[in-house]
């Protein structure tokens, strides 16, 4: 059976797809129309070594992300067969989106935001391509790219537990957040893990520097109880969960400045037609079409005067933030969860993940 890439790495290629594609493809006059096309082009382009001729080049901010561009387009051969087809259409359906806009008003060039962002963009700024227009103003125009279904709701900031309290606004905050939350899931979750040495306690159980590293004898413990229960296995996980979703919902609680620069850095906050610098227009591709969307947080928050984060009583991994302006309200749509399963063969799923539980902001009501 063929080996497919699964969890960040796949996402990652997925994501290149959407955003580094129809900015190759516009930036070289390319009228594509369907995905086999999509493909084609792309993966010839970086088969004959064609990323740094002048017309792709300019796709870049520099050539660290050029030089990554070769390796995932060649990753996108170990992308499931139907992901990789709808998420080529929907890079079909960006180009014809970004021709529209060309229609409306000429662009110059499409610059991808992978890693670095263009010289006069905030290295914060949630856009993931970037349209810059031959004239007029703003010169420049970011553009937030989400796929799905028409009905679906695809997660508008994608991020995991431990990198949001490293968030620099949270560790001023709370700079004891990070250790907290160690010591809660080792007393609460995995000291309750079986045949564990004395040894091992609420500060050495895990070791965090730039990477979280579990200490060997936990990384089996989480194995043997799997192996023996799958039952208490899930109730330890959804201990795990709601330890770290009850921690970032007091974490908000507890500072509302905080919160709220972190709803405006990482939220992916529409901002076309405000006055900033660079504004970031959310656009969503379904199929191989693609449409701009409203966003009702983006015009309430600059007026926010207050917050509250609490749990979901229906569900182990959803939680929510109430955001008022006097009498308005909206209820943010949260979720923390495994990014993937748990087994034997890849061991990073619920308990696997330790710290690392990904954190979703999935819209509002």
């Amino acid at each position: 059976m063929a080996k497919y890439l699964q969890g960040m790495a796949s996402t990652t290629i997925n994501s290149t797809i959407t955003e580094l594609f129809p900015a190759l493809a516009f930036n070289n006059g390319e009228s594509i129309k369907n995905h086999d096309q999509m493909h084609e082009f792309v993966v010839e382009l970086a088969r004959k070594r064609l990323l740094s001729e002048v017309s792709s080049k300019q796709s870049f901010v520099d050539n660290n992300d050029l030089d990554s561009a070769y390796g995932f387009i060649g990753d996108t051969f170990q992308i499931r067969p139907d992901m990789l087809k709808e998420k080529l259409s929907n890079a079909v359906g960006i180009l014809d989106y970004l021709y529209r806009v060309d229609k409306d008003r000429p662009i110059e060039k499409i610059i991808w935001g992978y890693r670095a962002k263009p010289k006069g963009v905030d290295n914060n700024h949630a856009g993931d391509i970037f349209i810059y227009f031959k004239s007029g103003n703003p010169k420049i125009s970011g553009i937030s790219l989400k796929a799905g279904t028409k009905k679906s709701a695809e997660p508008k900031m994608n991020s995991y537990v431990r990198p949001t309290i490293q968030k620099s606004m949270w560790r001023k905050s709370d700079p004891s957040s990070e250790k907290r939350l160690k010591e809660k899931l080792w007393t609460e979750c995995y000291s309750k893990l079986p045949g564990l040495p004395k040894k091992l306690n609420k500060s050495n159980w895990i070791i965090l520097g730039n990477t979280q590293r579990p200490d060997k004898e936990v990384v089996a413990a989480v194995l043997r109880q799997f192996q023996q229960s799958e039952k208490i296995f899930d109730e330890l996980y959804q201990i795990q969960n709601e330890v770290c979703r009850q921690h970032i919902c007091d974490m908000i609680n507890n500072d509302f400045d905080a919160a709220i620069k972190w709803i405006g850095e990482e939220f992916r906050l529409e901002t076309q037609g405000s006055s900033t610098e660079v504004p970031l227009t959310l656009v969503k591709a379904i199929g191989s079409r693609a449409e701009e969307q409203g966003d009702k947080l983006a015009k309430m928050y600059p007026r926010i005067t207050r917050d509250n984060a609490y749990l979901s009583k229906n569900s182990v991994q959803e939680w929510f933030i109430d955001v008022y302006s006097g009498s308005e309200k909206l209820t943010l749509l949260m979720t923390i969860r495994s990014d993937s399963k748990y087994r034997e063969s890849k061991q990073k799923g619920k308990l696997g993940a330790f710290m690392q539980l990904k954190l979703l902001y999935r819209g509002y009501k």
